[in-house]
């Protein structure tokens, strides 16, 4: 059985290697930022580029995007290079520190915030501050390695004070340690990345990674904190393939105290391929597992680390218990730049009980629908947004809580977790460097109202707190109606480090049998906006 195993694998890459073509073009290895204003315009640009760019795995290389020449079409002529204006070009479009030599080149430039806010419900003043840096260095074309560092003290509005009290971390963040203003945390990630050609690229980092194509994710997002990873991609004919090792942290037990925190690890495989001019299908799998004891000695299982095989026929053969998910997503590209996409995640399936609609407790799965309209109406830059995420109680937690897909005491997929309805509408426009936006979700999310029961939204709660074994159902709980709300522009003032002006109006109701709390917030500031900052909960 072991020899046939191996020679399975070593025809599957055999196989892998005769289909990759021979280029000698080198790729810039360079991530480009996952933030979702700055990709809207590549995604549009996308669609008539059919089978090489894959819009569903972010962050985006650089080489990706030059190669189709993507990058000139997102960039309106005001953010072009402007030999004529020197002093106004610096201001507008440069680093603000530049070295270059004939094979190396520095970039460093600021990280900051400075915003001011005011909660008309609450009567509050609310003040968010940051300071940091970002340092980028190219050697030759194949060697990319950056580091960005970001130190925040903050006034959160009152829905996220709770939720910091319960995790004791910032949203996307890192510990929140209390201040005389509010909370301080930072937000810290770096990568080296290596092409040493064009179908392949190595990265070890420190960072969040996005797999899928709308604004949420059910299979990997970048709500939680950063974590370590090693990411092997390999780029060829109409595929995209990922396979990623990650560790992640359990630190339920004293967030103050990393001695006390336990380490997790994940693997993880996304495969995309552009099927069709106007399919592309997705495969996800991932698997969570602890490090095995072995004469009183952790070790890290192996066995996990195979680029290609499926995990879930390895868990079984090993007799496992850790934690698998697999998942599947499409998108079809529809006349008048139209697409449908959507994703389906399977964290348990048996069949026989999703027969039966019992609401058995281990029917854990998600979905989502979204469609997405670009240059609507023929205006050049208009873009929509639709899309409904469900996901059943329980989904992405364990029996063993020290493996569910959770990073720092938050959910790896969706910010909610599971056990919620979420319909969410976004409508954006963007001309030379004005940005206008506006979001409206709403949800249904059955929360947890007693300590020793767990109705399924928290996938850090016990398993065995379960009311029932049957009769499970989505929003099950303290069935909570949430509507949220966002409008806000925003002035690009540069773009090599996208900062800018912001301004931004923020109503959210949130509702359930123990009341309403209301919230009205005003936000007006100036920031150097690189990650996406998830506070729509």
């Amino acid at each position: 059985m072991r020899v046939v195993k191996q020679y399975i694998i070593k025809t599957l890459w055999s196989l892998f290697f005769l289909l990759v073509p021979i280029q000698v073009l080198i790729a810039q290895p360079e991530n480009l930022s996952l933030l979702r204003e700055a990709n809207i315009g590549i995604t549009n640009a996308a669609q008539s580029n059919p089978y090489f760019f894959h819009t569903s795995v972010r962050p985006y290389l650089r080489s990706e995007i030059e190669n189709i020449n993507l990058l000139a079409t997102t960039l309106d002529s005001s953010t072009s290079v402007s030999h004529a204006r020197p002093l106004i070009d610096l201001l507008q479009n440069n680093h603000l520190l530049t070295l270059k030599s004939k094979k190396i080149s520095l970039n460093a430039d600021p990280v900051f915030s400075m915003i001011g806010g005011y909660d008309l419900d609450a009567n509050d003043k609310l003040i968010q501050t940051s300071i940091g840096f970002r340092t980028q260095l190219q050697l030759g074309k194949k060697l990319f390695a950056e580091v960005k560092m970001e130190s925040f003290n903050t006034d959160y509005p009152g829905y996220v004070d709770s939720v910091i009290e319960k995790t004791s971390v910032v949203p996307g963040g890192n510990f929140a340690s209390p201040t005389a203003l509010g909370y301080a945390s930072n937000l810290n990630n770096g990568y080296l990345s290596y092409s040493p050609n064009a179908t392949f690229n190595f990265q070890a980092g420190y960072g969040k990674n996005f797999w899928g194509d709308g604004y949420r994710s059910l299979f990997l997002s970048d709500n939680a904190y950063s974590y370590p990873f090693f990411k092997t991609s390999a780029h060829f004919w109409h595929i995209k393939y990922v396979s990623m090792v990650a560790e992640f942290k359990d630190i339920r037990t004293k967030p103050g105290n990393p001695e006390l925190h336990k380490n997790k690890y994940a693997t993880l495989h996304y495969l995309s391929w552009n099927a069709l001019k106007w399919l592309n299908l997705t495969f996800f799998e991932a698997i969570v597992f602890q490090s095995r004891q072995q004469n009183n000695a952790f070790s890290f299982d192996v066995n996990y680390l195979n680029p290609v095989i499926f995990f879930r026929p390895v868990e079984y053969a090993m007799g496992s218990g850790d934690n698998a998910l697999m998942g599947a997503g499409f998108k079809i590209k529809l006349p008048a730049r139209i697409q449908l996409y959507g994703q389906v995640v399977l964290d348990e399936f048996f069949l026989k009980e999703i027969r039966a609609r019992n609401g058995w407790q281990d029917n854990k799965q998600g979905g989502q629908l979204g469609v997405k309209i670009f240059n609507i109406a023929g205006i050049k830059n208009l873009n929509f947004l639709t899309e409904v995420n469900v996901v059943r109680p329980y989904t992405y937690s364990h029996k063993n809580t020290l493996q569910n897909y959770g990073h720092f005491n938050e959910p790896l997929a969706h910010p909610y977790g599971a056990n919620f309805y979420e319909s969410m509408t976004t409508l954006n426009y963007k001309y030379k460097r004005w940005f206008v936006a506006t979001k409206l979700i709403y949800a249904i999310i059955g929360l947890d109202y007693k300590s020793t029961v767990s109705y399924g939204q928290n996938i850090y709660s016990l398993y065995d707190y379960r009311p029932s074994i049957y009769g499970n159902s989505i929003a099950q709980g303290l069935k909570t109606k949430l509507i949220f709300a966002t409008a806000k522009a925003s002035y690009l003032i540069n773009t090599a480090y996208n900062c800018r002006v912001e301004g931004m109006i923020i109503p959210r109701i949130e509702q359930n049998v123990n009341g309403t709390k209301k919230s009205l917030l005003f936000q007006l500031g100036i920031s150097t906006a690189l990650d996406n900052r998830y506070l729509d909960f």
